[in-house]
């Protein structure tokens, strides 16, 4: 961990755990807050007569690196509110102030900078905080923390804040209004409150209320803010409507009914926010904005599995914890029953497959979408979304003057709903949750009805709890369970489809059923463990999957039929010597199947990580696979026995206080029976050129082989099925650079942008044979040069007996993409709130079915290619009442 390259506030607070201990227990800390009775003008000084009556507190503590010690620079604050705001005034001591680090950045960007983090639990219910960050330049942050531990840096509020340097040191003003917190209605009441300062030059953190950092405690830490009198929550309206307009410019062929090369891009959109009550607040949007957001990174996928993209869109990131429920035993990879970007995708079907020139929707447009959240004084949270896409159409000519136009449906209307609840019993030390989703599609005899499901619901429960001497222990268990409906064709298609693959001919547990029109299934993780002793931890648990286990028409579930359990024990050390500040080292096993069942293979890894006392650190890992069986290699055919092999991965990582820093990786994999291997390497250099000017680039270069990579199942003229693989010589280049020149806290500039190259070159291709032989040769089928010969499209054509008859064939598989994508986008926040964005994105790609890299060549190709472009303004303003 690099602790001063990003300065999360888990990095600053801690991690993971409930807690507990009363409101009144001798070890929490205590401040009160005082009613305002004066002006306080948030202009970065303390000198105003409202600050005059307000007490004084101090005695923090540090952190890091010297857990326990006293701080090298004092810090003091004190606390206001009135019947709008909560005022807070934090004075930070420095023996040095020109050393103070003041680096200008965007807003909710961490830097390597001085920071002073505010934390308010107004709920008080120990789990819940809203947190608030200013730096000596006035940079604004802000995000949750939920469930004690989890970060959700994609909540914004509006707020005010002031920052001043001076012969003493800095001082920092935070008016906090109430209409962004979420409290109790009590005429009396105590809130959770914590402050971190962070002193960027020497990496030195400090805490108000303190805590040691093997615990992994965050907001059950907080200390207590008292004596709030007389507040109430009011009345929460924010109205937040924007309006865009552009240009679009792409190449099209002269012929093309349905584009032209300029075309303007307009759109508006209203977002809505309203409390309900002092806990729930409304959220609703009519055509949500999709404004500015950064291209997804380009990939070439050749797995059967689908890729995981994070979500971007404003209306579905804002509060997105309170309606996850996670799948695996780390939520890990995006998984779980809710996956936001179902919502308003692509539409399914293409016209492209329909005509030579079609207008196809790039996604689906969202009639509308509304939220209801919140979390009572008695620990109940709820979340309910409802969304509404609609029918999208694309229109289609074949390029025939004497056709007439026609029309495809390629997206239905559709209705997407979800219902989350959760509890916290005894102080959070446990929580019980629950969440059941449902999607409910028009198909209406169309074409879709004969590919998508009309109806797909999901559940799931859980528990969680931390408990034993100072709540060191832990324990998760989840269930899940799911249930589509559809058409016979279209439910036949998913037990064909991975990650089902009902049709195995070695399967013993599952079998086809061509008149089914539903499928169901159920899934379980559990952990158990000890994760918050100062030195030794250890924990197992595992995950299972029923075959038929289908989430994805709104969650995000890459495998089904799976049964797997894994041990874990770790040693760390955080308390620093005179060269290392902290270390850690791991051993884990698992071991692997489904519940055929069939054990897949198992395996071992070694981990460790060290940060030095000058703030370089190094982390690796290395493990063993003892691979026994893929039953998936085939893509529906029988099992193939597997290979074992080993993996190495290793990251250095220079002072991220520097104002060059480099952060460097590597990635080893082989397979030595099949001569397989990839070698992976990359790094980021970060350079802060100015304070206000931050540059990043990163590169990536990796180089593989596979000596059974999949191509096709083809079927020849006696209906034989013949699973086609070969090796494949794959090269993945790419460039990242990412710049942000901020000219003052509400304006900067963003460019972001990346080149990328990936290549793949099929030889030795081979048929599936005796895929369970202990002899890896006679496994697969290689085919000579007499039986391969390729046709004037470049198709691959195979002489199965070499009688000089084309027996079957599949198309070339080879590729060379080509992509670059950027967007340069200026931002500036005009009034709290209130932005305007001015973005230009730009792209283009090209594509050979060669699979050779030339560096030169790729580039110059890819520059020879018309570009895409497009020249938006987006201007949203903010209304709360």
């Amino acid at each position: 961990m690099r602790p001063f390259r990003s300065l999360p506030l888990l990095a600053v607070l801690g991690v993971t755990s409930p807690a507990l201990a009363d409101d009144d227990a001798d070890d929490r800390v205590h401040t009160k807050a005082v009613r305002r009775t004066a002006g306080i003008a948030i202009d970065g000084a303390l000198d105003d007569a409202g600050w005059a009556s307000v007490p004084i507190t101090g005695d923090f503590v540090q952190r890091f690196p010297d857990a326990g010690a006293a701080p090298s620079q004092r810090t003091e604050f004190r606390v206001a509110y009135d019947d709008k705001a909560v005022y807070v005034g934090v004075r930070m001591f420095d023996e040095s102030p020109s050393q103070i680090r003041s680096l200008l950045t965007r807003r909710d960007q961490s830097s390597a900078s001085d920071w002073i983090l505010l934390g308010l639990d107004s709920y008080h219910d120990r789990r819940t905080g809203f947190v608030f960050g200013l730096n000596p330049a006035e940079v604004q942050r802000d995000f949750l923390l939920y469930d004690d531990s989890m970060e959700d840096t994609s909540w914004d509020a509006v707020w005010t804040g002031a920052a001043k340097i001076d012969a003493e040191g800095w001082t920092a003003e935070f008016r906090i209004p109430l209409s962004q917190l979420r409290f109790s209605g009590k005429q009396r009441q105590d809130w959770g409150l914590q402050l971190v300062r962070a002193v960027g030059r020497t990496g030195e953190e400090s805490a108000w209320s303190p805590w040691p950092r093997s615990e992994n405690r965050i907001v059950s830490n907080f200390g207590t803010l008292e004596q709030i009198d007389g507040i109430s929550p009011g009345r929460r309206l924010e109205i937040l409507p924007y309006a865009s307009g552009g240009v679009g410019i792409a190449p099209v062929d002269p012929d093309d009914p349905f584009h032209n090369e300029v075309e303007g891009r307009y759109g508006a959109g209203i977002d809505v926010k309203y409390g309900l009550t002092s806990a729930f607040t409304l959220q609703a949007t009519v055509n949500p904005d999709f404004g500015q957001v950064e291209a997804d990174p380009s990939q070439v996928n050749l797995t059967s599995q689908e890729t995981f993209f994070a979500e971007k869109r404003p209306f579905f990131l804002e509060g997105t914890n309170i309606f996850q429920f996670g799948i695996t035993d780390n939520d890990g990879g995006g998984q779980g029953l809710f996956y936001t970007r179902r919502i308003g995708a692509r539409p399914h079907l293409n016209g492209g497959d329909y005509a030579d020139y079609h207008d196809t929707p790039g996604e689906t447009t969202i009639y509308g979408a509304a939220k209801i959240s919140g979390k009572t004084s008695s620990g109940w949270s709820l979340g309910v979304l409802e969304a509404v896409t609609g029918e999208e159409i694309a229109q289609l000519d074949d390029g025939d003057p004497d056709t007439a136009a026609g029309a495809q449906v390629v997206e239905p209307l559709t209705n997407y709903a979800l219902l989350r609840v959760h509890r916290d019993l005894w102080q959070g030390s446990t929580a019980v949750s629950g969440i059941v989703t449902a999607v409910n599609r028009d198909l209406d005899d169309s074409e879709l009805e004969l590919r998508l499901h009309d109806q797909a619901y999901t559940g799931g429960a859980g528990i969680t709890s931390q408990f034993g001497p100072d709540q060191h222990y832990n324990a998760l268990f989840r269930t899940f369970a799911t249930w589509v409906h559809g058409s016979r064709e279209a439910i036949l298609e998913d037990q064909l489809a991975f990650p089902h693959y009902y049709q195995r001919p070695d399967a013993r547990h599952v079998e086809v059923d061509p008149t089914a029109t539903s499928m169901a299934g159920v899934g379980a993780v559990w952990v158990l463990g000890r994760n918050n002793h100062p030195h030794w931890n250890f924990a197992t648990g595992g995950d299972l999957r029923t075959p038929g286990l289908e989430a994805n028409d709104l969650g995000f579930q890459p495998n089904a039929d799976g049964l797997s359990e894994w041990i874990w024990a770790g040693y760390r050390e955080n308390e620093p010597s005179t060269n290392v500040l902290s270390w850690d080292v791991g051993a884990s096993a698992w071991i692997g199947g489904n519940t055929e069942p069939l054990i897949a293979g198992m395996g071992a890894d070694l981990s460790g990580s060290v940060l030095l006392s000058n703030y370089w650190s190094f982390s690796s890992t290395v493990n063993a696979n003892f691979n026994r069986w893929d039953v998936d290699a085939l893509r529906g055919g029988r099992r193939l026995r597997d290979e074992s092999g080993f993996n190495w991965n290793g990251n250095l990582g220079t002072d991220g206080r520097k104002m060059i820093s480099v952060n460097l990786s590597g990635h080893v994999n082989r397979r030595p029976a099949t001569d397989t291997f990839g070698y992976d390497g990359g790094g980021e250099v970060a350079i802060q050129a100015r304070s206000n000017l931050d540059i990043a680039l990163g590169t990536n270069v990796s180089v593989s082989t596979n000596d059974h990579q999949y191509v096709d199942e083809v079927v020849d003229a006696d209906e034989v099925s013949h699973y086609l693989f070969a090796r494949i010589d794959q090269v993945v280049a790419a460039l990242t650079l990412r710049a942000a020149w901020t000219f003052s806290p509400r304006l900067s500039l963003q460019v972001y942008a990346q080149p990328f190259i990936a290549t793949g070159e099929y030889h030795e291709y081979k048929q599936a044979a005796d895929t369970e032989s202990h002899d890896y040769g006679e496994r697969f089928e290689t085919y000579d040069n007499g039986q391969l010969s390729t046709d004037g499209d470049g198709n691959v054509l195979i002489d199965q007996d070499r009688d000089g008859v084309v027996d079957y064939g599949t198309s070339r598989p080879d590729f060379d993409v080509r992509e670059v994508r950027s967007n340069v986008v200026l931002r500036w926040e005009y009034r709290p709130g209130s932005q305007v964005f001015l973005v230009w994105s730009h792209g283009r790609s090209s594509f050979e079915d060669n699979g050779d890299f030339r560096l030169g060549h790729d580039l110059r190709a890819l520059a020879r290619e018309r570009g895409e472009n497009a020249v938006l303004v987006k201007v949203n303003y903010w209304i709360g009442l």
